[in-house]
């Protein structure tokens, strides 16, 4: 069993920071690391995530994250920038100097049995300003994160179907197919998504949280948004922050498939037509339990559209942040 692929890997994107131009080298490094995911952590292969406990391909990547919420809690962007970290899976926060905004947040994926040794969840409840999540796959819907946010009185904002989970707190917020509210002097427009690979609002509900500022600066997030459908957001608005999720939003885009019509990179084209972002961030990638099910890591399919598509975008690896100017 060797980890050295890995973390050669891991070392080459560390060499190459994130940014929005194009570099070989990072690259090559998200290419690597996606296969060696795809060939040794599913079942029957050396790092088998259903059966190995501890297990060192997510010990490696645990202590990663945990160094970038230390180095998160320590350093804050710069005058007039944002800062965007990712962190496991779907995972963003959004530091804007004074506020921390945090999106499906899910510290660890808690479905092989593993423990959070770093306290990575409390620590990132007691970080952040507020919680958004999106829908309920447990990729992107942690309870004990919710827990821990309400424990540390930071409210949270979720489908309303998920809310009813709960028992009654003020600090949690069920979403219906609309809702907008102010915190502070942000403004938050929540409005219904269709999930991907899902036929209409009902299969799954998802919010799509449009956040602006009185400057009119916006960030959207939207989960497993299937972009190529009813997304929208308010005209006036200058969105600095779109995060597209990974592979194709449905069978339309999707290469290889019968009903295939479009390519992604035309997919994404709606997206940029709607929202006209000024930055985009590639999502999702490589999520573990995607990838023991047998998906691909996903990452040649952002890289290409990093090349093809016209607006600035990058990719982000889990621990990594990525910083973006805070007005257009």
């Amino acid at each position: 069993m060797n980890l050295f692929p890995m973390l050669q890997a891991l070392e080459q994107l560390d060499h190459h920071k994130p940014t929005f131009a194009i570099q070989p080298e990072r690259e090559a490094a998200f290419l690597k690391l996606g296969a060696f995911l795809e060939t040794h952590i599913r079942s029957g292969q050396p790092f088998d995530f259903t059966s190995m406990q501890p297990n060192p391909v997510w010990q490696m990547l645990e202590e990663r994250l945990s160094n970038a919420i230390a180095d998160l809690n320590d350093h804050r962007p710069g005058a007039g920038q944002w800062r965007i970290h990712q962190l496991y899976g779907s995972g963003i926060l959004l530091d804007t100097g004074t506020q921390r905004l945090g999106f499906d947040l899910v510290p660890l994926r808690r479905l092989y049995g593993w423990e959070d040794r770093f306290d990575m969840t409390h620590r990132l409840a007691k970080l952040i300003d507020v919680l958004f999540i999106t829908h309920r796959h447990e990729d992107h819907y942690d309870e004990e994160m919710i827990r821990a946010c309400l424990q540390a009185g930071k409210p949270v904002y979720l489908p309303e179907s998920l809310a009813r989970k709960w028992k009654p707190n003020p600090l949690l917020n069920g979403l219906g197919a609309e809702a907008e509210w102010d915190l502070g002097d942000l403004h938050v427009h929540s409005r219904a998504g269709v999930h991907v690979w899902r036929k209409d609002l009902h299969d799954v509900p998802l919010c799509v949280y449009e956040l602006s500022w009185p400057d009119r600066n916006a960030f959207i997030f939207g989960g497993d948004v299937d972009y190529t459908k009813q997304l929208t957001c308010a005209p006036d608005l200058k969105v600095l922050a779109f995060f597209l999720p990974w592979r194709a939003p449905n069978a339309l885009y999707e290469a290889g498939d019968e009903r295939q019509t479009g390519t992604l990179a035309e997919a994404a084209q709606i997206a940029l037509d709607q929202l006209h972002p000024q930055h985009l961030f590639y999502n999702h990638c490589a999520e573990l339990e995607h990838v023991v099910d047998g998906f691909s890591a996903s990452y040649d399919l952002a890289l290409d559209l990093k090349h093809h598509l016209p607006v600035k975008s990058e990719l982000l690896f889990w621990g990594e942040h990525l910083d973006i100017p805070a007005q257009s």
